[in-house]
């Protein structure tokens, strides 16, 4: 008798295993998807190239807009550096995202302060 529930014991821990596996794999899957950018096209873009004086040149906001949603983040922005030290400036909202009218503040803002062109 005791063996009947042992295997028992087993057989539900087998299945209790089995779909916890399952559901591991389904939200590794999930977060990989969101991990993509959203716009493959867009995920190319070339970064400002860097002037003979080692400073960058300015982006527009569609090279800094990597992704397409309509708003620059700091991830966005790891392709142009030299913009980061004044991201938190110019960001009116304090929501980590520069809508295109806060990028031209960023823009301005950096070119005030000497770091590009």
């Amino acid at each position: 008798m005791k063996t009947n529930k042992t295997t028992s014991n087993t057989s539900d821990n087998i299945s209790q295993f089995s779909k916890v596996i399952r559901i591991a794999g389904v939200l590794a899957i999930g977060l990989g998807a969101i991990m993509q950018p959203a716009n493959a096209e867009n995920s190319q873009v070339n970064p400002a190239k860097k002037s003979p004086d080692g400073k960058g040149n300015m982006p527009t906001f569609a090279q800094a807009d990597v992704n397409g949603d309509h708003v620059v983040t700091k991830s966005e922005l790891l392709n142009f550096p030299y913009l980061l030290q004044t991201f938190d400036k110019v960001d009116a909202g304090n929501d980590g995202q520069l809508e295109q009218h806060e990028f031209q503040n960023l823009k301005m803002e950096t070119k005030r302060e000497g770091e590009v062109k």
